[in-house]
């Protein structure tokens, strides 16, 4: 039986997103990290969308693919810049 891995794109984007979720949890005092490793799962599912088909994009896929990765890619360089340009403590 062939596994379906049509949620593979969105998965692989959910664990990264749960790395940085579960880094602020164990080490709230690296919270700016924990952002960059959230912004870089943001980015990949950008990236994700702009390379792999509708079909295969599974749950990554939003709207036209235009404005999938305009806004994945725009809401991951806001989150960069945020935190590079908070003060470091």
């Amino acid at each position: 039986m062939a596994r379906d891995l049509h949620q593979a794109p969105f998965t692989l984007v959910l664990l990264i997103e749960l790395v940085g979720v579960v880094s602020v949890a164990i080490a709230p005092q690296h919270w700016l990290r924990a952002v960059g490793v959230l912004a870089a799962g943001v980015l990949a599912a950008g990236l994700l969308r702009l390379v792999l088909t509708d079909e295969q994009a599974g749950l990554l896929r939003v709207r036209r693919r235009s404005v999938d990765v305009a806004f994945y890619w725009a809401f991951g360089i806001a989150a960069i810049l945020v935190a590079v340009g908070l003060p470091q403590r």
